[in-house]
């Protein structure tokens, strides 16, 4: 008579506690961890956004300019200048990232001329629900960078 090796119903059982423990902790770290990958995000799509605008000024050789706007939720808006005044995108800001801080803007907009400089320097910060912040600046001349 041939013996069976086989786990016993205690070892598997110890086995999937293990992965169920490991598994809990994993999630945990996640749902830390994702508030600030949302703020990189955020960040990231807005000085795209401002880059744009700048890349559509040149292009078109009319002011383009991005309008921040705080005043029912945080959204921002991509707007043409050229005789009539033209929004081509608003994006809103996904829920947990908020506008911390705006530089003082002529009319709340980092405006663009056809060169792509800007108008006038300015500094956004956006920040999380945990407190974490990114900020923006425009300098002068057009450049765009995250800080």
């Amino acid at each position: 008579m041939k013996s069976q090796e086989s786990f016993t119903l205690l070892e598997v059982l110890v086995a999937i506690t293990i992965f169920i423990i490991i598994a809990s902790l994993g999630v945990f770290a996640l749902r830390n961890v994702q508030p600030n990958l949302r703020l990189s995000g955020t960040s990231r799509d807005l000085v795209t956004d401002l880059r744009y605008a700048q890349q559509l000024a040149v292009t078109e050789q009319v002011d383009y300019g991005v309008y921040f706007s705080t005043t029912t939720e945080d959204k921002y808006q991509i707007i043409r200048h050229g005789g009539i005044d033209e929004v081509l995108k608003e994006e809103i800001l996904p829920e947990g990232i908020n506008f911390q801080y705006i530089s003082p803007l002529t009319d709340n907009e980092v405006r663009f001329n056809p060169y792509g400089a800007a108008k006038e320097p300015a500094t956004t910060t956006l920040v999380n629900i945990n407190g974490k912040t990114k900020t923006i600046r425009v300098s002068p001349s057009g450049f765009v960078k995250i800080k």
